[in-house]
């Protein structure tokens, strides 16, 4: 039961691990979807339950890399020791390194401008 439930949530939060391509296209519309919370939210002056996903200042590159950093990580390497990913967790390298170069070059959207 414990390895099932582990697997439905490595399925649920799996976007870090997929091809670029498609992480991005996911963190695009899971960041959609919070700024409208958020949109809402403030809409009807409601208390904000994510202040960081206002769409005026929300840095997605560093929600992606504190996505990764505080979730991510350890549970799929928990989950590689088990089930051996490394096609999965080599994605995990190649798009934590895409949004750690975004933020170092402090762009705050999916892609540099140029691309």
């Amino acid at each position: 039961t414990l390895i099932k439930r582990m697997m439905i949530k490595c399925a649920d939060v799996a976007n870090p691990c997929r091809p670029l391509e498609l992480c991005i296209e996911w963190a695009g519309r899971i960041s959609e979807e919070y700024f409208a919370q958020t949109d809402e939210e403030k809409r009807q002056g409601l208390p904000v339950v994510m202040p960081v996903f206002d769409r005026n200042t929300c840095s997605i590159p560093k929600s992606q890399i504190s996505f990764i950093d505080y979730f991510i990580t350890d549970m799929f390497d928990a989950w590689d020791a088990f089930a051996h990913l490394p096609v999965l967790m080599q994605h995990l390298a190649n798009n934590y390194k895409h949004w750690k170069t975004l933020d170092d070059l402090k762009c705050k959207s999916l892609r540099l401008p140029s691309e």
